[in-house]
């Protein structure tokens, strides 16, 4: 909690973060680890994940308690390495995503928002020097013949559209009406006025767009209310797709790539557990990360594109490959490392080039 208050008392400003119970060890495996930690570290701290609209609750609670959180979880880890013998360590730390999603949509100059976008640029460069702080706790190790790896599942845009620009696509947290509704692939049902309800219209629906990147297709025998015969799914889904490719905002294309889902399996993304259709919004088109390609840029040098850097026992010192490397041959480098096989279903590949000889 952060209280100010004005000297002659005609001011108060409260900050409460989430309340707490310092005692609950459910996270903890086994529960003795609990008890370890809050002891000779302290209690698991709380962590904002609002006001972003707010720079001043960005600058003197948000950042200020992810810098207490990450000192914490560095002590933490450290605590079990040094006093419980830990050989094999994953850590994970969430403040650059949540800040992601929280403010660095302000680091841009929005003229409807009047937003300080250099006060928020500021608060994108701490993030990272607080990350940097927290790797950097764990970089002595190196010495002591550890092997690390910092990687990032993926990075964040600063947006370079206003809100009432980007496409009402690619949302992963509902069912994307509009731009599906405007080709006349999704309807809504209406209200006596004949206004649009927020409610499917299944029996004139032909498809949707659902959970960021998927477009599922109405279709009968598989869909509760499904409306497309099975044997016209595949003219359809090339119908939707000539759609998207063909759709314009302000004159610009919104879709960089759409597939089938077989064929979606080159950027394994097919099967059951995936849409009809696969696609991604164009760069500058899309919000903060999820609905675009890995390779895309956005606003203030930032970049959807994930991290890997590695150093330490086994690896070659100073050196750079041109090869990409994905999330999938992480677990195969570092079972290789460890001395263990890989992974019984891998799909990755070990990444060679970086190991000694």
């Amino acid at each position: 909690m952060r209280a100010e208050i004005a000297p002659d008392g005609s001011l108060v400003k409260l900050w409460m973060s989430f309340a707490m119970d310092i005692k609950n060890d459910s996270l903890f495996h086994p529960k003795s680890l609990f008890n370890i930690v809050a002891e000779n570290v302290g209690y698991p701290p709380a962590v904002p994940v609002a006001g972003g609209k707010n720079p001043d609750i960005v600058e003197k609670v948000t950042l200020p308690s992810w810098d207490y959180y990450v000192d914490w979880q560095a002590a933490a880890i450290k605590r079990l390495i040094d006093e419980e013998n830990y050989e094999v360590v994953f850590s994970h730390i969430h403040n650059v995503d949540a800040h992601g999603h929280l403010f660095y949509y302000f680091a841009k100059e929005r003229e409807e928002l009047g937003n300080d976008a250099a006060r928020y640029e500021g608060f994108i460069e701490h993030t990272y020097t607080q990350t940097d702080r927290y790797l950097g706790a764990f970089l002595p190790l190196l010495d002591e013949g550890w092997t690390i790896f910092i990687v990032s599942d993926h990075g964040l845009v600063v947006s370079e559209l206003p809100h009432k620009d980007i496409p009402l696509l690619g949302d992963p947290f509902g069912v994307n009406v509009m731009m599906l509704k405007e080709l006349g692939y999704t309807a809504l049902k209406k209200d006596a006025d004949g206004n649009d309800l927020k409610e499917i219209d299944w029996e004139n629906t032909k498809a949707i767009a659902t959970r960021g990147n998927h477009i599922i297709i109405n279709l009968k025998g598989r869909n509760p209310h499904g409306i497309i015969d099975p044997a016209d799914k595949y003219k359809l889904e090339e119908e939707i797709i000539s759609a998207l490719y063909g759709y314009r905002l302000n004159g610009r294309r919104v879709v960089s790539i759409a597939l089938r889902n077989k064929d979606a399996a080159i950027i394994g993304m097919s099967g059951d557990d995936c849409g009809d259709i696969i696609y991604f919004l164009e760069e500058g088109a899309n919000r903060i990360h999820g609905d675009s390609l890995s390779t895309t840029y956005g606003y203030f040098e930032t970049s959807v594109s994930p991290i890997f850097i590695a150093a330490g026992k086994g690896l070659k010192r100073g050196f750079k490959t041109e090869r990409v490397i994905r999330q999938v041959d992480v677990a195969p480098t570092i079972a290789v490392l460890g001395g263990v096989r890989m992974p019984a279903q891998c799909e990755g590949a070990l990444i060679f080039q970086i190991l000694e000889g």
